[in-house]
């Protein structure tokens, strides 16, 4: 399909404008358009920008009159590049076959040449189509070295293969030839065929015979079609050099990764309720166990585990807390005692001894001898508590007892325990429980230990 261009114009008939109508020019593929009143092929051609090679040619010629009803029909010259041993020549010609291209050029080819049109060897010049391409190769002499023998070979070949092929040299699949098969033949040109020496090849569990030109031993398990896995290693090592008739062992490496499931224990955690009354515990979460998966690489060196180390761990399942509520909301109550009704913040069931100065542990005498620790004297009224239950020297109610000072402490009382003070000679024994008042109000929240033993 032609592609159309136009160049515009337009012609003046006695003071009218009227479209000009188009020359049209045909260049290859492309075709033009060119208004406007033009006398000859020439100016058509200058006016549409188009321009000519030396060999190119018009129809009708440059000068003969122009006329829109007949197209200008352009054939550009073909281009062709001219290789020789010492030069290189672009020509443009109209010829369509090799032979009418030679005479034009005058080409004459050295004895013992030949050509190559396009990378081809030409057998006949008269019918074979122009070429894009023409070398001219001329014989060469090149050296070949087959281990101890050596020769020249005067060719014409394009290649070391098929100079080979030409000097009747038979090659193994394993021999190698530097330079390779399909470098292109230059003169006095050494060719050196390595011929395959024997190895002896152990993998997969086989031992074989095996042959290669290469002295790596990368390459000579290359030659025989052994690949390495990622992990793979050999002995002598894979670049190592190695001599004819050697041993390489491949060495297969596999790598696993174990699993184990450990159990992850679940923690209890406490959270503070400010909708729920001081003393009251709810179980918000039972909570569960997670579980967390260790890794362990294990290698395998051809079949045999050699090693086995850690790969890392990972939680697949997390553990869920087992969450108790506890509350901090405190309601201040009223409860009659025989001084009278009283306030309280809260309540507290105890365990209950009594005691005097002379269970004190100290002699009479003793300057600290009936001394509590809060510098009261012991006696009725007093009461040894641990000051993280009970606020230290705050007052509280003992139902049987009344109210007391929260004034003295002791090595055993700790937790919930209260041990009510009497004066000597009028101790009163008591064991058991006893709900323990706390009276007042209720101290700063960051003194109150919301959650007791």
């Amino acid at each position: 399909m032609l592609a159309l261009l136009a160049v515009s114009g337009c012609r003046a008939t006695e003071g009218v404008v009227t479209p000009a109508v188009p020359y049209t020019i045909l260049d290859g593929e492309t075709s033009v358009l060119v208004d406007g009143q033009h006398e000859t092929v020439g100016d058509v051609l200058a006016a549409a920008g188009v321009t000519l090679g030396e060999a190119d040619s018009v129809s009708p010629a440059l000068a003969a009159p122009a006329h829109p009803a007949t197209p200008i029909a352009i054939d550009r010259a073909a281009e062709v590049t001219v290789l020789t041993l010492d030069s290189a020549t672009t020509y443009h010609t109209q010829q369509t076959t090799l032979a009418g291209f030679l005479g034009e050029i005058g080409l004459s080819l050295p004895p013992g040449a030949r050509l190559l049109a396009d990378g081809q060897p030409v057998a006949a010049p008269e019918t074979h189509p122009l070429p894009q391409h023409l070398a001219v190769d001329p014989y060469k002499t090149v050296i070949i070295e087959d281990g101890a023998n050596r020769r020249a070979l005067r060719t014409t070949a394009l290649t070391v293969g098929e100079a080979l092929v030409e000097a009747g040299i038979n090659l193994a699949a394993l021999d190698s030839v530097i330079p390779p098969r399909e470098t292109a033949l230059t003169p006095d040109l050494t060719i050196v065929i390595a011929r395959a020496a024997p190895y002896r090849i152990t993998a997969d569990g086989q031992t074989v015979e095996a042959h290669s030109g290469s002295t790596v031993v990368g390459q000579v398990l290359a030659d025989n079609g052994i690949a390495l896995g990622p992990l793979d290693y050999t002995r002598p090592p894979f670049d190592a050099t190695v001599a004819p008739g050697d041993a390489i062992e491949v060495v297969r490496v596999t790598e696993r990764i174990d699993t184990e499931d450990v159990a992850i224990d679940f923690q209890t955690v406490y959270e503070p309720a400010a909708d729920m009354e001081i003393d009251t515990i709810l179980e918000a979460s039972a909570g569960s166990p997670g579980v967390l998966q260790r890794r362990t690489r294990v290698r395998q060196e051809n079949g045999v585990e050699v090693s086995r180390a850690p790969d890392g761990e990972i939680v697949t399942v997390a553990p869920v807390n087992h969450v108790i509520r506890y509350g901090t909301q405190i309601v201040v109550r009223v409860i009659d005692t025989p001084e009278g009704p009283v306030e309280y913040w809260r309540k507290v069931t105890m365990r209950v001894t009594s005691y005097t100065a002379a269970s004190s542990g100290k002699e009479p005498g003793d300057p600290a001898y009936g001394i509590t620790a809060s510098g009261a004297q012991a006696g009725f009224g007093v009461v040894a508590i641990d000051p993280t239950v009970v606020p230290f020297k705050s007052y509280v109610f003992v139902p049987g007892y009344g109210v007391a000072y929260a004034g003295d402490t002791g090595g055993g009382i700790k937790g919930r325990f209260i041990d009510l003070g009497y004066d000597e000679g009028a101790l009163k024994s008591w064991r058991g429980t006893v709900d323990v008042y706390y009276l007042g109000q209720p101290p700063a929240a960051e003194e109150i230990r919301w959650l007791l033993p």
